[in-house]
């Protein structure tokens, strides 16, 4: 049976020269003068394949295009766009309007007709799909409230899109970001409740679980119930923070109060980067938010560039053996809390440790064994210590610990437990049994410091005095 082809061009010359071709090419030819005529044969006639002009009155052929394309009846069907045109923007809006094929119309008879054979062999159209195109009734009025419907979609798609990609002027501040999010998502799915989490790659960062509250008030136990549900770990590991919050007249006391509920989780290179939840006091189907994918799609690109940033930035601050902060870090740091220290008489504590005989380790049992006890005694440290503190790798087997807000009584208890648990432990390497410990000593803010180094040389001064004093001590240096 022959294939049918309609022919779709405004130019009778044209269109009459193209249909004697393809009639002796031996294929069943329809025509049609515009796009509207055009876009009621493709039911009427159901063809195999569609050939276009682009420029035509009422309804161009990018705009054609994009509406057959659009409509789940008429998809299948291939369509070739004949123009005049040929920069790249055509192209690319031929490409964007879901043209299958772009000819140029000064092109060889032959060459078009090649072209529409392989077109049509590569996208066939089913007789099944064929028969039950027949059988769908349109309104031929509402041709143009359709074509409206299509860009007002696309114009929404684009305007998600844009405010996705206008996120990426913020990638610091995760409350920021969470409020901009859930400004974007709220415009789109109806929900009371949303939660978002953003992992880092610094394990050291306490994570955050971020709240967009806006039409209910949780209690404290739905605040857990959806914690639990989301990242169900140590709940001391995790801050809770809430945005928007208006304290609606629905009371909710537990999660499973909600009619509905939505996770979206995102991935980079199989790491978990972030979750979503939403919740609805409403029965709502998810599948079918009309621009969910869009708003999802985008939100998991902006997720991974996000995420991408951050550990570029931790791994330039980050000893690449034992995952502690660089020196190059620690002045950063410590500079910005003496100065703080200075100004309103906050409290700022810092520590020196020194593996003992860290020299023996490495002439005994050999470098990589030396390597091996610096990173599970730098794993000790970051283990022990609070998240608000911070572990660095000052140099060789030397650790810095920056400890703000903290006293010198307070000092001691985190900083014994370390060295007990370093002397306690027995390390492994190579079927050698490895025994440990750690001198340290420690110091903390006075007003009569000058410069941020005098912490760190008077702790060095403590430290001295716990080598010297037979190793494996807590000195502190108060004076």
């Amino acid at each position: 049976m022959a294939k049918k082809v309609l022919i779709i061009d405004d130019s009778i010359t044209q269109l009459s020269s193209l249909k004697i071709f393809f009639k002796r090419a031996g294929f069943d030819v329809e025509t049609a003068q515009n796009g509207v005529e055009g876009f009621i044969k493709v039911y009427k006639t159901a063809p195999d394949l569609i050939i276009s002009d682009v420029l035509m009155p009422h309804l161009g052929g990018f705009q054609l295009c994009r509406l057959l394309k659009s409509n789940p009846e008429t998809k299948q069907i291939p369509i070739i766009m004949l123009t005049i045109l040929d920069k790249k923007l055509d192209k690319f809006w031929a490409s964007q309007s879901g043209a299958n094929r772009f000819i140029q119309k000064d092109s060889d008879f032959q060459n078009i007709i090649g072209i529409a054979e392989d077109t049509i062999k590569e996208f066939p159209v089913s007789s099944r799909y064929k028969d039950l195109l027949g059988t769908f009734e349109f309104d031929e009025d509402g041709i143009i409230s359709q074509i409206n419907k299509i860009l007002d979609d696309a114009l929404m798609k684009s305007t998600i899109t844009n405010e996705f990609r206008n996120l990426t002027d913020y990638t610091s501040d995760d409350k920021v970001i969470a409020e901009k999010i859930f400004k974007i998502l709220s415009t789109i799915i109806e929900y009371e409740t949303a939660c978002i989490y953003f992992h880092s790659p610094d394990s050291t960062i306490k994570k955050r679980l971020i709240f967009d509250v806006q039409n209910c008030h949780l209690k404290k136990s739905a605040f857990l119930d959806i914690w639990r549900q989301m990242l169900p770990s140590c709940v001391s590991d995790f801050e809770i923070e809430t945005i928007n919050e208006n304290n609606g007249e629905i009371i909710i006391e537990s999660a499973d109060e909600f009619q509905s509920r939505k996770e979206f989780e995102f991935f980079c290179k199989d790491n978990l980067i972030g979750k979503v939840y939403f919740y609805s006091t409403k029965n709502i189907e998810w599948n079918k938010l009309k621009f969910m994918p869009t708003a999802k799609s985008e939100l998991d690109l902006y997720l991974r560039l996000k995420f991408l940033y951050v550990k570029t930035c931790y791994l330039s601050i980050t000893d690449e053996l034992t995952k502690l902060y660089t020196r190059r870090h620690l002045d950063s740091v410590l500079n910005q809390e003496f100065e703080r220290a200075k100004r309103y008489g906050t409290i700022i504590s810092v520590a020196m440790a020194d593996i003992d005989n860290f020299k023996y380790i490495n002439d005994t049992y050999g470098h990589q064994a030396g390597d091996y006890i610096l990173k599970e005694v730098s794993k000790i440290f970051t283990d022990t210590l609070r998240k608000t503190d911070f572990v660095y790798r000052y140099g060789g087997e030397e650790i810095c610990i920056l400890m703000p807000e903290t006293s010198l009584p307070n000092v001691v208890m985190p900083l014994e437990r370390i060295r007990k648990n370093i002397k306690n432990k027995v390390f492994l390497f190579n079927g050698h049994q490895i025994k440990v410990t750690i001198s340290i000593g420690a110091t903390t803010y006075s007003k009569d410091m000058r410069v941020p180094s005098d912490l760190i040389e008077k702790s060095d001064v403590a430290l001295y005095k716990a080598k010297k004093s037979g190793k494996n001590k807590v000195i502190i240096e108060n004076e």
